[in-house]
């Protein structure tokens, strides 16, 4: 479990350091102040030794191409030549380190493998300047090796993204996921929750929602999740609401990530405001159980409100935190709200968000 995450020169954010972290953190603040960008930090961080994921931070935010005038937005103010730096300080290991730098045409490097990962139609024709970064480099210590850099690329070469990854037989120090509701990420979910045998472990959990339901399946080719409760048919998942995707999505990946890191951006998008106490109060139990250490974000009061009452309540609601992002200028800090506080500030209606 991460006690402390620093990031640096990362998108918007200039330096920000929040220490203090618990198991369940959620964080608040304005528009652009950094929230989905301090969570997509953590993720790479997590997965440092995974090129890819850059490209996937952008599908995440809608951006799903990629083009030689990209990477230069990874760093602040657009400036490549202050290197990206994001570490963590992990309870039982140390510290976790990873540092992203432009990569440019020639640049070489020790890397055990090679790998297309697909090509893409708006490269512009000038793609392959020399004189342009066209990737990134991915430079990650772990405490468990310090003195041993594991060294990973990711470019653009003509059409095609390549990937490049580094000490590739040495096993991730790290695991984690962002919380996603595309079908085929329930699908993935589920068939490894499948092998697990831990199904039914869902579907009790998802009663809070669905009280019918009685068992899930993966159907038809295309691989649609199916419910089964009770009718004369089954029924798509998809088609059962917004708030069922969304808790199924959250306990198939924490039910995937035991022991790891789950990272849900706006946590309240798909619930109404009858769903949010029973998906906090998920989290805090599944958290506790599966030994997971979750980072989310909210715009709503609504889920504040929500995450406020459940930490009263639940048995684990002291290992949960609000943190408040805060932007002056170039300036960000954290601030961490007390239980105390964050009652009182609901209460007196001060703004949390």
């Amino acid at each position: 479990m991460f006690t402390s995450v620093r990031v640096r020169n990362f998108r918007a954010i200039t330096d920000l350091h929040v220490d203090g972290l618990s198991r369940v953190n959620l964080f608040v603040g304005h528009n652009a102040c950094g929230k989905t960008t301090f969570l997509e930090s953590v993720f790479l961080l997590i997965g440092a030794t995974n090129p890819r994921l850059p490209l996937n931070i952008n599908a995440f935010r809608g951006f799903p191409y990629m083009s030689s005038t990209l990477w230069s937005t990874y760093f602040r103010n657009l400036d490549d030549t202050i290197p990206i730096e994001i570490s963590a300080v992990e309870s039982e290991t140390g510290e976790h380190h990873v540092r992203i730098v432009p990569r440019y045409e020639g640049a070489s490097a020790d890397l055990a493998t090679r790998e297309s990962v697909g090509s893409f139609d708006n490269v512009p024709s000038d793609s392959d300047v020399s004189a342009a970064a066209n990737g990134l480099r991915l430079e990650y210590v772990d405490p468990a090796n310090p003195d041993a850099k594991i060294v990973s690329e990711v470019r653009l070469k003509g059409t095609e993204v390549e990937v490049r990854r580094g000490a590739e037989n040495r096993p991730r120090p790290l695991r984690g996921s962002f919380v996603m509701a595309l079908p085929s990420d329930l699908r993935d979910r589920l068939s490894e929750v499948q092998r697990k045998k831990r199904v039914q472990e869902v579907v009790h959990l998802l009663r809070g929602i669905e009280p019918t339901l009685m068992d899930l399946r993966i159907g038809d080719p295309q691989g649609w999740l199916y419910a089964d409760t009770g009718a004369p048919e089954l029924i798509p998942v998809n088609l059962m609401g917004g708030g069922m995707v969304k808790f199924l999505s959250t306990a198939l990946t924490m039910l995937d990530l035991q022991d790891g890191f789950v990272l849900i951006d706006e946590i309240e998008n798909g619930l109404d405001s009858t769903s949010m106490g029973k998906v906090w109060n998920a989290i805090f139990d599944w958290a506790q159980k599966l030994n997971v250490q979750v980072f989310a974000s909210t715009h709503s009061r609504e889920c504040i409100r929500a995450f406020s009452d459940c930490a009263e309540t639940n048995l684990f609601g002291s290992e949960a935190k609000l943190f408040r992002i805060e932007r002056a200028a170039e300036r960000f800090r954290a601030v961490e709200y007390t239980r105390e506080l964050l009652a009182e500030s609901l209460e007196s209606e001060w703004e949390v968000r």
